[in-house]
């Protein structure tokens, strides 16, 4: 049979001792660094999902902002070229306008150059007629019939004119 001494009582008595003593030294905070890592680790993935969802978020305004920027840079490119087409388009009215002046203006004084022109053509017409009624006639004839003769001359004068024209 086997037999039972002290020592081997002795043995697992020590065993229990020394089970005890680990467990109360080693093991339990051995355990509750365990349970603290752990319990960090989920606060930091926990963490971490909040921190994507949150730049997520974040990531979604900045393509908002940035889509409403590009459209409101549109916006203001496509306000700026219509601005610029209606300042192009006034400027052109204006030029016309200024032009269609400026042609009436000219067309004013050609006539009016064009009436003197005539008027010094005539006294000059009249001035060589009377000289050369002199020539012709031989004597100075009264104003009133220089005029008379000047003005059937230019109405002659005129009509030839009038049918080489025709």
């Amino acid at each position: 049979m086997v037999s039972i001494d002290y020592t081997l009582i002795l043995v697992i008595v020590n065993f229990i001792i020394l089970l005890i003593i680990l467990k109360k030294l080693l093991y339990k905070p051995l355990m509750d660094y365990i349970n603290k890592r752990e319990s960090q680790i989920r606060e930091d993935l926990t963490g971490a999902k909040e921190h994507k969802e949150e730049s997520e978020k974040i990531l979604e305004k900045q393509k908002e902002l940035f889509r409403k920027s590009k459209e409101e840079a549109r916006s203001m490119r496509d306000e700026a070229a219509k601005s610029a087409k209606i300042q192009s388009e006034q400027i052109l009215h204006d030029a016309e306008e200024q032009q269609d002046a400026i042609i009436q203006e000219a067309q004013e004084i050609i006539d009016v150059e064009v009436i003197k022109a005539k008027e010094r053509i005539q006294s000059q017409i009249g001035d060589f007629v009377i000289e050369l009624t002199d020539k012709i006639i031989g004597k100075k004839l009264t104003e009133d019939e220089d005029v008379k003769l000047i003005n059937e001359m230019i109405k002659e004068e005129s009509r030839k004119k009038e049918s080489s024209v025709d």
